[in-house]
């Protein structure tokens, strides 16, 4: 049995969502990045955050 940290999971959610369309604007995409000092998915053209671990 393998052993997963919620920093593992945290990281793992956060990654899948790179990439994916913003789902507030019609022309971003999701990007990592840190939104009010936590780990999160920002919208690189609006800067909404779509995911945030704290």
């Amino acid at each position: 049995m393998q052993q997963v940290t919620s920093q593992d999971t945290s990281d793992a959610v956060l990654a899948a969502l790179v990439g994916d369309d913003c789902s507030w604007c019609a022309t971003g995409a999701l990007a990592r990045e840190e939104f009010k000092g936590d780990a999160a998915v920002v919208c690189e053209e609006c800067g909404t955050p779509a995911a945030r671990v704290w």
